[in-house]
């Protein structure tokens, strides 16, 4: 669904139809993604209870306009769509990045909750990912699952062409990989590249540098120490084998949680739940939201 606001034509991804009477689940991929990532989780159970919605940024999927480059400007444009479709009672989930996005969102939609899928605050970015993100998409996406991807899960490939559902683009021969990032030489571990696919192709944007500047957005955002302090209504989720977003027991956004109950970690998981263990994730994701 495309929704026109003041710079920018929305696209929406609406598991199902928009009823302002229900409450509304408002998905915020993480840097570099779009609406795509919630298509691997099965929520029907949610359908009758929740509008569940998955947000394509400015730059990302098939929103256009103007390209945002900060947090703030993110959360302002997710604010204005919000508004436009009427929403109301309103849960956000971010994963990484769009978990930043949901703090912000917090601050201003008093009342609302919020759950964040493996996002460290503050989320400092390193500067060879930085480099990668700006001038290899390829590099940055390799930096992305070496130490974001701890569990592969299995895809079986049915032509020669292959991806979640096959794809003539991205092709395999004699350890010689052929994709969207260009040709690749893989000698030790070529069927690795092939069961990534279906995760790489989300970084596969028409603004080739969002990733960059998504990146950048992350190690700039920094929250008011009393805004932080406002914050009890939220639930973090993390991968116990994630070396990009590790949980801390000591970060501040906890000073107001119950670990507990508030904190979940996923066993065997790195930092693409959705991908690596879609089933534990919905199943994880659902009893949250039942609980609601």
């Amino acid at each position: 669904m495309h929704i026109n606001l003041s710079e920018h034509k929305a696209h929406i991804f609406n598991v199902n139809e928009i009823d302002i009477s229900k409450k509304s689940i408002i998905f915020i991929p993480g840097a570099g993604m779009d609406h795509r990532t919630i298509s691997m989780l099965n929520l029907s159970n949610l359908e009758d209870f929740y509008n569940i919605i998955s947000v394509d940024l400015p730059g990302h999927g098939f929103t256009t306009g103007p390209l945002l480059k900060s947090i703030e400007s993110y959360s302002l444009f997710c604010d204005e769509l919000i508004e436009k479709l009427k929403l109301n009672d309103l849960i956000f989930i971010g994963h990484s990045m769009g978990g930043l996005v949901v703090l912000d969102l917090l601050t201003k939609h008093k009342g609302s909750s919020g759950i964040l899928m493996n996002t460290a605050y503050p989320l400092i970015v390193g500067e060879q990912l930085l480099d990668h993100a700006k001038g290899n998409l390829d590099q940055a996406c390799e930096f992305l699952t070496k130490y974001g991807i701890y569990n592969l899960p299995q895809y079986k490939i049915k032509t020669l062409g292959f991806g979640s559902m096959g794809s003539g683009s991205y092709r395999k021969s004699k350890g010689v990989i052929q994709s969207p990032y260009g040709t690749k030489y893989i000698i030790d571990d070529p069927e690795r590249e092939i069961k990534l696919y279906p995760l790489k192709r989300l970084f596969n944007q028409s603004q080739k540098e969002i990733l960059s500047i998504d990146l950048k957005a992350c190690s700039s955002f920094k929250m008011k120490e009393k805004l932080i302090d406002g914050l009890n209504n939220i639930k973090l989720i993390y991968g116990d084998k994630d070396k990009l977003a590790r949980f801390n027991p000591d970060n501040e956004l906890l000073n107001n949680l119950d670990i507990t109950s508030d904190v979940i970690i996923l066993d065997e998981t790195g930092h693409f739940p959705f991908f690596e263990r879609p089933e534990l994730t919905a199943s994880t994701l659902n009893k949250l939201l039942l609980d609601c």
